[in-house]
């Protein structure tokens, strides 16, 4: 397995973070099962409802700022995310997220034990939803996330 320490802004951000990365990993996951990546465009209508709202465009460009200074300046278009969960070309599965301490987040994904391997869509997708600083990937055993509670998932 493979994980990222994500910090956010503080601890009661926490479950909004963690559910706003689930709702996007579930949209390219549902977009990668039931749409051709041959197609010129992919349909935007099952990404989840707060990225069309006013305030996404500021916390958009919040995470363009925060990803440019992390990996360099890569832009990033819905379309890009979309794309990005082709399954011929996207290197992981998602496993889950967890609270690691204080306001750091453990994204947990089966990288098939790659230590090295692409990811760039996941730091996109967790810049944009809300992370102030990224760490990882980093190989650790299974065993260790047995021993954490998952977070941000809703109990609907």
């Amino acid at each position: 397995m493979a994980t990222f320490y994500i910090e956010v802004n503080n601890r009661d951000e926490i479950d909004d973070f963690t559910a706003r990365v689930r709702e996007l990993v579930r949209a390219g996951v549902e977009v990668s099962l039931a749409y051709d990546f041959d197609a010129d465009e992919l349909p935007e209508d099952l990404l989840p409802a707060w990225m069309e709202e006013e305030s996404a465009s500021g916390q958009r460009r919040d995470a363009e700022t925060r990803y440019v200074l992390h990996r360099g300046p890569e832009k990033w278009t819905t379309q890009d995310l979309l794309f990005s969960f082709d399954p011929k070309q996207r290197s992981w599965e998602w496993w889950d997220a967890t609270q690691a301490n204080g306001n750091v987040v453990q994204v947990w994904v089966d990288s098939g034990g790659e230590p090295v391997f692409q990811c760039e869509e996941l730091r996109w997708i967790c810049y944009l939803s809300g992370a102030r600083s990224i760490v990882g990937p980093l190989l650790v055993q299974p065993a260790e996330w047995d021993m954490q509670r998952s977070v941000g998932v809703s109990s609907d």
